[in-house]
Order: C-alpha cells, then structure tokens, then sequence
C-alpha cells in the first residue's frame, strides 16, 4: 500500500535539516507498506498568503478578521483571543494539504517538523489504512482529561489498558475515542472524506487548527487516537515556531483573563462540555460493532 507522508516545515528552520534527512533516508518499511515523504513548505506571516498589498485578496485576508471570532466556541470559552499570525500560517498549512488530499483523493500523513517517529509508526499507519476511520491522531496531547477518570490519557497514551467506557473507549485495538478533548495536529491520517469536511467548514479561521479539528458538532468527522501513540516530539519541540516571544505578552494576558472567565463563562463551557458528551455517546454507538467485524 502506498501512503504519502508531507512533513509541514518553515523552510529556514533549525528542524528544517532532520525533515529533509528522513525524506532522503526515510526509515525501513515493511513490505506491504510504501511510505513517500516529502517536504511541505509551511506559510508563514512573511508569505505571499498574508500580503495586503497585491491586486487580489490572499488567503489569510478571505480567511481572517475579528469579527467573525464570534463564530468560535473556542473563542467563547475561558482561552479564546485573537489569534497570532503563526497560529494563521499554521491553519493555513494545514488547509492546503486538506485541499491536497482531497487533489489527490486518496489518504494522506500529515507531521509537523518536530516529529520523532517511535517503533510502532508504519504499524500505525497500517492500521489505519485498514480501519474505516477518517481521521486518526497518532500524537495526541491529553491536558484536558481528568487523570483518575482517564487511564489512557494518565499513562500518556503510552500503553493499551482496561478503559473506562465512560471517558476512553479503544475499538480495534487500538484507534481511542474520547468524551474529552485531544490537541495536537502534530502527526495525524486523514481520508479525502476527512479532508473535504474540515475544508468545507474552514470558510473562516477563527480558532487554532488542533481547536477547530475537535470540533465535530460541526463538521462530523470523529476524533480518535492510535494507542500507543506513534509519534512523539524531537528535542525541537522545545523551542516553539508558533509561541514566541512576539506574542509572550498576549499569550500573558490570556492566562489572566482565564482566570476570571471560568466564572463569567462557566455556563458556555458546561454547555460544550455536555455537547461533547453527546457526541461521544453519539459516535460510540456508530462503531459499537466494530470490534466484532
């Protein structure tokens, strides 16, 4: 089977070396697998997609404008603000290979330039060729779960445990769906099926991409994630492309104002909490069989 790989990378970036070694070396595929890698060159704010003074209207100015933030549950809610360019260039990444698989229609790997692939990575991929999901995380960040309730997100997504069907429900052995919310656009599969919906309700971008993809009340596609996770983060991981020093101080006065919005906005969170609830048992009961297939 084949699989092309598009590692999303700022072309003068210090991670920029270790992605062109793995397209040049990747590492050895089982037989019935042929991964392509390949370099997709990520936007950045310095690109022609956010220029404001070329004949035409660019990308980011369809895209983007304060007022349509309203349109964001993420916005809504305790962490919402405007966002930073990166955060746009990163969305806007994002799209474009959206738009590619779709070109292509056939699955497609996305992995940001931070990526270390673990043991397990073709194993993965396989596995998701093979299942009838359209979009899998096979990094995920699990900050938003509740340790004692969660035994999947306590361990990291590290290991296959006994889960609670409550929080953590595994079908196929491995592909994890959720009542609470995984981030990341760090490493993920999708299907031109996928791929089609997040494009279609991508009219606006008014949220971080990881924010948007959790959004399933509106586009529809579930979110699961391969357990044990396939990908984790090289030591680039540490220096961000997307929180810099730029922002640091809008970045501060978020965390301030999050403080006092969870009273001000508890209701519009219990609100999307109890909506997540529902999809989840939604969406449990759609692959219930799946496992006896």
């Amino acid at each position: 089977m084949e699989l092309d790989i598009y590692i999303v990378s700022l072309k003068n970036s210090a991670r920029r070396g270790l992605c062109e070694a793995i397209v040049n070396d990747p590492p050895p595929a089982p037989k019935n697998l042929s991964p392509h890698f390949a370099i997709f060159d990520a936007i950045d704010k310095h690109s022609a997609y956010f220029a404001t003074d070329l004949p035409h209207s660019t990308l980011i100015q369809h895209s983007y404008a304060k007022e349509w933030l309203n349109e964001s549950d993420w916005y809504q809610d305790i962490w919402g603000r405007e966002l930073f360019p990166e955060e746009l260039g990163c969305y806007a990444s994002h799209y474009m290979l959206w738009l590619e698989c779709i070109k292509q229609n056939k699955p497609l790997v996305v992995l940001e330039d931070d990526f270390d692939l673990q043991s397990n990575f073709y194993e993965s991929l396989l596995d998701c060729l093979e299942s009838p999901f359209d979009f899998v995380r096979l990094y995920g960040n699990f900050w938003k779960a509740q340790p004692e309730k969660a035994k999947i997100a306590n361990l990291d997504g590290a290991q296959i445990v006994p889960t609670n069907p409550k929080t953590e429900t595994l079908f196929k052995g491995h592909f994890m769906l959720s009542s609470y919310e995984v981030d990341s656009t760090s490493a993920y599969y999708l299907t031109p099926r996928a791929a089609k919906a997040f494009a279609s309700f991508s009219l606006h971008f008014v949220e971080p991409v990881d924010q948007f993809l959790n959004r399933v009340h509106l586009h529809q596609i579930p979110s699961l994630t391969y357990i044990p996770l396939s990908v984790r983060f090289n030591p680039h991981h540490l220096t961000s492309s997307v929180f810099t020093p730029e922002n640091s101080s809008l970045r501060e006065s978020t965390h301030k104002k999050a403080r006092l919005r969870r009273l001000s906005r508890l209701f519009v969170s219990k609100a999307h909490d109890w909506r997540r609830q529902r999809y989840y048992r939604h969406f449990l009961k759609r692959f219930q069989a799946l496992d006896s297939l």
